[in-house]
């Protein structure tokens, strides 16, 4: 298992260490700290399963209203 450093891990994620906090402390993202205030390591594959969870699949375009952002008219 390979651990990273929460700077590594928000390198990965391209987010700031704050926000990575805001998502681990959020239940988004595993992590493992033996004591309370000290060392925060993150598993790759935490950060792996997280980037595929926050994924969305690629869909087409529908093209109903060609070139126009207004309303259709009833």
């Amino acid at each position: 298992m390979v651990l990273l450093s929460r700077k590594e891990a928000a390198a990965r994620l391209n987010v700031c260490e704050d926000t990575l906090d805001k998502m681990r402390l959020g239940g988004h993202l595993a992590y493992i700290q033996r004591k309370p205030g000290g060392k925060v390591l993150i598993p790759e594959s935490a950060v792996d399963e997280y980037i595929a969870r926050a994924m969305h699949p690629a869909q087409p375009v529908a093209r109903t209203m060609a070139g126009t952002y207004r309303r259709r008219r009833a």
